[in-house]
């Protein structure tokens, strides 16, 4: 267990919302029963604001050695750092207490966990919104309709700002050999049906103003916004899982924020969607005309070792 206790609990976080350490704190409390389950066994990367949202935060993966004992470290090499580096793991609403006093508002887990760090639970698209007027909803949808035909579920949450990630559960069979040009491919299939509106381009400079569907997290060393985790937005906003009936084009995430966000229903813990198999999936997108590409990351690796 984790022994911590709140200072300064009056600090102002989020300035536009009126948001303090306290609500903060309060929150993590109250939602840990959700958000916990999100970054249990996962190697965790944290975002701190000390002086609120408005003066900028950083990123940090590595636990500090003044951390409490009682919170899990599980050491890997990381290749953009060039050395190890002890992620935290958070398995307790006191270590998220402990981070809640460190200014943490944002919780990115890994999309592995630490038992098999090669294998990961589930493809991602995060929906990117560009300078068109495009609900990032109707992207949401296209991209559900595309997983559909292939026979793959999907859930899909809020990013806590403009864009909305969809998430498909798979069993840890799969390294990212697969999975990478896999979602790569997924996301072609979009854009090909919605040219003019969606693209696969991660340069801002060549996506021509058009919502980009990012299929680069589907690997190894990538991480998400957790589910039911705050995040930096003026608005105090929380990353919140969705029913796919509430993807409308009206739908507004800043009405989904730390005060008012667990009044509602945890929407995917209630679908309970099993890991799901891509064998049948590949074979429909190669039949279907888009080879599986190469989408290696070029000039970086994986943030974990691959331990077979």
């Amino acid at each position: 267990m984790t022994d911590v206790s709140l200072s300064s609990p009056d600090k102002v976080l989020w300035e536009d919302a009126g948001a303090t350490k306290r609500d903060l704190w309060d929150y993590v409390h109250a939602a840990a029963d959700r958000l916990v389950p999100q970054v249990a066994q996962r190697p965790l990367s944290v975002k701190r604001f000390p002086r609120g949202v408005g003066s900028g935060g950083f990123f940090q993966k590595h636990l500090p050695e003044h951390a409490p004992g009682g919170i899990q470290r599980w050491r890997q090499w990381a290749a953009s750092a060039d050395r190890e580096v002890a992620y935290p793991v958070v398995d307790s609403v006191d270590d998220l207490a402990w981070f809640a006093q460190q200014n943490t508002i944002e919780f990115h887990p890994g999309v592995v966990r630490i038992d098999r760090p090669d294998r990961p639970d589930h493809l991602v698209f995060d929906i990117d919104p560009g300078d068109r007027d495009l609900p990032p909803a109707r992207v949401a949808r296209w991209a559900r309709d595309v997983l559909d035909e292939l026979g793959l579920q999907s859930l899909v949450k809020t990013s806590g700002g403009r864009g909305l990630h969809v998430v498909v559960p798979v069993e840890r069979r799969y390294g990212g050999d697969l999975l990478r040009p896999l979602t790569l491919a997924i996301a072609r299939m979009v854009a090909a049906r919605h040219p003019d509106d969606v693209t696969i381009e991660m340069r801002k400079a060549q996506r021509g103003g058009r919502t980009l569907l990012d299929w680069s997290r589907s690997t190894p060393g990538a991480t998400l916004i957790a589910a039911w985790s705050p995040r930096a937005h003026p608005a105090a906003t929380v990353a919140t899982p969705l029913t796919w009936d509430e993807v409308t084009d009206d739908l507004d995430p800043r009405t989904l924020r730390i005060d008012t966000v667990l009044a509602r229903s945890d929407a995917w813990a209630e679908a309970d969607l099993a890991p799901q198999r891509l064998e049948a999936a590949r074979d429909a997108v190669i039949a279907a005309g888009f080879d599986l590409l190469d989408a290696s990351p070029r000039g970086a690796t994986s943030s974990y070792l691959s331990q077979e």
